[in-house]
């Protein structure tokens, strides 16, 4: 053996001279690196324990979002029903009101008189069918003969007889009619 080459054991020696001093250092570091570990630790299961907390509510909110998108397009399948209900309603009022325009244009024109009987009829029948009034005046207007008798009007219009003679004294009270005293016959009052 030269001596410039040293035994393993002359090896460790000098090493450990060199770091005899630094290795009464060590049980400090290593109890500083354990805690620095343990904060790691901690920190990590922190930051876990916020992460979980975080997907829960991400997950909350991505439920309500869904939730509420599809109230938002219940809302707006509703909005559309709505609309197209009240497009429909307009095109009827616009068919009405066309149809009205044409009736005012229509009024310089001379109407029938048999035409526009007949649409008072029809007027009266539909909206005023159970009233023993209207169907005494349309008797009255509408046939060519001009005096009826209480027994004929209720012949005719299918009232009873009290019914007939209320109406004949209505009509005649509001100077639509005329009767006789006892009011067996009626006819149109002048105009």
């Amino acid at each position: 053996m030269s001596e410039t080459e040293k035994t393993p054991l002359e090896e460790f020696i000098e090493l450990y001279a060199h770091i005899k001093d630094k290795f009464a250092e060590l049980p400090s570091v290593l109890t500083r690196l354990s805690s620095f570990s343990d904060d790691i630790v901690k920190e990590n299961n922190d930051i876990k324990i916020k992460l979980k907390e975080i997907e829960g509510k991400f997950t909350q909110l991505k439920q309500e979002y869904e939730t509420k998108d599809s109230k938002a397009e219940e809302a707006l399948k509703e909005a559309n029903s709505y609309k197209t209900q009240l497009e429909s309603v307009e095109s009827q009022l616009s068919g009405l009101r066309k149809m009205y325009e044409e009736m005012t244009q229509e009024k310089d024109e001379e109407l029938n008189l048999q035409e526009l009987l007949e649409i008072y009829t029809i007027l009266f029948e539909k909206v005023f069918a159970a009233n023993p009034h209207t169907k005494i005046l349309l008797l009255l207007q509408g046939v060519n003969k001009e005096e009826w008798t209480r027994d004929e009007l209720v012949k005719t219009t299918g009232f009873s007889p009290a019914a007939i003679i209320k109406a004949l004294h209505d009509l005649r009270n509001n100077g639509i009619i005329e009767t006789d005293d006892s009011a067996t016959m009626a006819k149109l009052a002048p105009k």
